[in-house]
Parts: C-alpha cells; sequence; structure tokens
C-alpha cells in the first residue's frame, strides 16, 4: 500500500558553490523508496531525505493519489 511522504531534495551542480534544496511530497511504500522516487526525480546529482510520513489530512491537502505510486509534488516552501 502506497503512503504520502515529506521529502527534501538537495541537488548539487559543480558549477553552483551552493546546493539547493526542494521540499517535496511523494507517494511511495516506504521511506526509502520515497527517497528514490525523489532523488531520481531530480537527477543524477541529487540526493533524498525523508521528513516523515504524511497525515491523511495532508494527503488530501496536498491532492496526491495513493494509487498513483511514484507521483511527487514539489512545494513553495517546507511546511510540514
Amino acid at each position: 500500500m502506497n503512503k504520502g511522504f515529506g521529502v527534501t531534495v538537495t541537488v548539487t551542480h559543480p558549477d553552483h558553490r551552493t546546493p539547493k534544496i526542494a521540499p517535496l511530497v511523494v507517494v511511495a511504500r516506504d521511506e526509502r523508496d520515497a527517497e528514490l522516487i525523489a532523488a531520481q526525480a531530480a537527477g543524477p546529482s541529487a540526493s533524498a531525505e525523508t521528513l516523515r510520513e504524511l497525515t491523511d489530512e495532508e494527503v488530501l491537502a496536498y491532492g496526491l493519489d495513493l494509487q498513483n505510486h511514484g507521483s511527487a509534488k514539489v512545494l513553495p516552501i517546507l511546511n510540514l
């Protein structure tokens, strides 16, 4: 069964000194799966860390479809 997770993705580009960090919500089977999905979506120089599993209310608020494994949405700000 899929669940919603809050994840942060860090992307490091060789041309930039400061890595870019983006918050995402991801539909995945578990925390590790969420990290893999988020890192793959961000590209080869990305790493991801799962912050926590989302509550049912947060899943609804972010409009996540738990039947759609691998879907992800970038958040404008981290509000978890």
